[in-house]
């Protein structure tokens, strides 16, 4: 069984338009909404029924499922290899000043590598449009990026400034604004901060405040910062 021409056109459409964006992830994101869109919209329908589930599933929904995997590795995978332990053997040394400097690196880049991944989605670019398919890719994130983020300060947070990094609880909190936006039942708050014990969190500032420390350090101290 065949789709009707009008939809095998939306189909092509639809992988020339992924072609056209310079964002990487919009493709993954554009994809995602798209053929899931199709997918709903055409199950349990006259068509969705000719067609059979499993030529839906596997010409549709497969397709979403295969641009969130990538859209989740290409947006929040980058930061979890951030707090990762395998690129100095040092780390484990928290009294190193080299060590402690590129603990903070890491903690610097994380940070920022966060804002710009939720400033993108509050604007709209990355955007998910059905809820159902919003809060699985939100329960996803949060179980790929949350505990890799409390392993990392587990492990080194005595080796950060006090009151440099944010609290586990205000992530979850984030990244959970990030995906359910007006929806969320959670109070509100500025988008750029977040409360951690009291007075308001900013990534922005955070990170000022890390690059101060650095330049602070002794000159022997070689980092590498974007």
């Amino acid at each position: 069984m065949q789709l009707p021409t009008s939809w095998r056109h939306f189909k092509r459409n639809a992988e020339s338009k992924k072609l056209r964006y310079k964002d990487r992830i919009l493709p993954q994101v554009f994809a995602m909404n798209t053929y899931w869109y199709i997918y709903m919209r055409t199950r349990n329908t006259e068509l969705g029924n000719l067609l059979g589930e499993q030529y839906l599933k596997m010409n549709y929904k497969a397709v979403a499922e295969e641009s969130a995997y990538m859209y989740q590795r290409q947006a929040w995978k980058p930061l979890v290899r951030l707090l990762g332990k395998e690129e100095s053997k040092r780390e484990n040394e928290s009294d190193n000043e080299d060590t402690r400097a590129l603990i903070r690196e890491k903690m610097e880049s994380f940070l920022k590598g966060f804002s710009e991944v939720s400033q993108r989605h509050r604007s709209g670019s990355y955007t998910i449009h059905d809820v159902d398919l919003r809060e699985q890719i939100k329960e996803a994130t949060v179980k790929l990026v949350v505990p890799a983020y409390i392993e990392f300060l587990d492990a080194y947070s005595s080796a950060l400034p006090s009151k440099s990094y944010v609290k586990p609880e205000a992530v979850l909190e984030l990244l959970d604004q990030i995906f359910n936006g007006s929806d969320s039942k959670l109070k509100r708050r500025d988008s750029k901060h977040l409360t951690r014990g009291g007075p308001s969190f900013s990534f922005d500032g955070e990170i000022k405040d890390l690059r101060r420390l650095r330049s602070s350090t002794s000159d022997n101290v070689a980092l590498c910062w974007e």
